[in-house]
């Protein structure tokens, strides 16, 4: 029997490995990103939290930067994955169940706001990288709410406009979270919130879906 070759070969044992060992690579640089910052960040802290060597490290991703760039593409990877899992016949549920995830997490928060920092000052090339992010980000968005409006579970909007303003308010929240006392209240503590993640995805979601008119 021949092989299909319409399908791509399956990756190898080796593939498999380093495609995993990147993964963690990636997954310990954004957890140090997130706690010390990109300038506070080192090579060497990224390196022990992957439990790799600095010079195995350097095999995948040659310098700061570079990482910084992979962790930006898993980031919007990850997100398009979650906004691609949104049920368009439940859109309730699933909006809520989006946006819960977003507040609720602080590494996230913080990258956010460190790629968006990052972007604004450009350095080495950093604000294409993080506007190709977003604009993917909001390409995947919009994609989804034409597939609602198509199976008649979203009204007849603009769909590109939908898609910026429910990424803009999931920025936004994040900025909130993590600057505004009107998110968390009199607490010095950020995750002892005014407003629970899940309390703010249900009351975010009914804005969208049903407006704030009375008609």
């Amino acid at each position: 029997m021949t092989q299909n070759s319409s399908f791509p070969p399956a990756p190898s044992r080796r593939e498999r490995r380093a495609a995993a060992r990147r993964a963690d690579i990636l997954e310990a640089a954004a957890g140090v990103f997130s706690q010390y910052g990109y300038e506070n960040a080192t090579t060497r802290e990224i390196a022990e939290r992957a439990d790799v060597s600095e010079g195995t490290l350097y095999n995948y991703f040659d310098s700061k930067q570079a990482l910084f760039l992979g962790v930006a593409d898993a980031f919007a990877d990850s997100l398009v994955d979650a906004i691609a899992g949104v049920d368009v016949d439940d859109l309730e549920h699933s909006m809520t169940h989006l946006f819960a995830d977003r507040f609720r997490s602080g590494r996230e928060r913080r990258l956010l706001m460190m790629f968006l920092y990052k972007a604004r000052v450009d350095e080495n090339g950093e604000q294409r990288s993080v506007h190709n992010a977003i604009s993917r980000l909001v390409a995947a968005t919009e994609a989804r709410v034409r597939e609602a409006i198509d199976a008649g579970t979203m009204r007849p909007v603009n769909p590109a406009v939908a898609a910026a303003t429910l990424n803009a308010a999931i920025m936004g929240f994040a900025i909130l979270y993590e600057l505004s006392s009107a998110i968390h209240g009199d607490s010095a503590e950020p995750d002892n919130t005014a407003f629970p993640p899940e309390l703010l995805g249900e009351a975010v979601t009914d804005i969208f879906l049903n407006g704030l008119s009375e008609n």
